[in-house]
């Protein structure tokens, strides 16, 4: 059994969020490249916009489409995560990857709290072999949540540099 999480930037700090963006689909084809490499069994999705949606639809699509045994858990930081999502598309969206995820966790059984997206990203860590990394290397919580596996010991794969682009 083997687990994979990832961490990464939101929309607004990497692509945009329009999510048929090429760059999108790149990383989508990138996230399903490397779970088939290396045998993922598990894999676990933050469930925030972006890195975290591309990589669920990657799951699924592996899953679904491709019959690869690989169960997707979805780790929600809170109850109302989706609340402040403007598009109508991303919440539908959030929900269609809630129903189709094998297990769901709410981390935080409440609406948002401070701490809540650290404690998903501890949990999500905590119960991964490996987290891939869609970080620039700037400072915030993908940062944080770099620097908490490392000091678990857990394997960090980088999947993009500086300036956004695939490795």
């Amino acid at each position: 059994m083997y687990t994979i999480c990832v961490t990464g930037h939101r929309p607004k700090s990497l692509y945009g969020y329009d999510l048929t963006d090429i760059r999108w689909r790149n990383l989508q084809a990138k996230f399903r490249e490397l779970l088939l490499k290396k045998k993922c069994t598990t894999a676990i999705t933050g469930m925030a916009l972006g890195v975290d949606t591309i990589f669920a639809l990657a799951v699924i699509e592996l899953r679904d489409n491709c019959n690869i045994p690989i169960e997707l858990i979805s780790a929600v930081p809170c109850y109302n995560l989706s609340e402040p999502w403007f598009n109508q598309d991303d919440v539908s969206r959030f929900n269609w990857i809630l129903q189709k995820a094998n297990k769901v966790v709410y981390v935080t059984e409440s609406d948002y709290v401070d701490g809540c997206l650290e404690k998903r990203n501890r949990y999500m860590v905590d119960n991964s072999n490996e987290i891939l990394a869609v970080w620039t290397g700037t400072p915030g919580g993908t940062a944080h949540c770099v620097k908490y596996a490392e000091r678990q010991g857990k394997r960090v794969t980088q999947l993009i540099n500086e300036k956004g682009e695939l490795l």
